[in-house]
């Protein structure tokens, strides 16, 4: 059967039957983006009004984006 002689709702139930079966990290991604938007965050705050040394807001930064690569290739798979 051709997907144009379908139905809308047709077509909207075999979507959502085919992604019943798929695995749902909806919420893993939020967790990792939410810590990247909070490192982030905080980072920027130590960088800026903590002093001249700036190497341990880089690392919470550094952090930060190491999740959001890892939240990245989940959205990817």
């Amino acid at each position: 059967m051709r997907q144009e002689e379908l139905s809308l709702e047709e077509q909207v139930e075999r979507i959502r039957r085919k992604r019943a079966g798929q695995h749902d990290n909806t919420k893993i991604r939020m967790v990792l983006n939410t810590l990247f938007l909070v490192l982030a965050a905080i980072g920027l705050a130590m960088y800026f009004f903590g002093g001249e040394n700036h190497m341990p807001a880089l690392i919470v930064i550094a952090v930060g984006m190491a999740f959001k690569v890892i939240e990245f290739i989940m959205r990817l798979l």
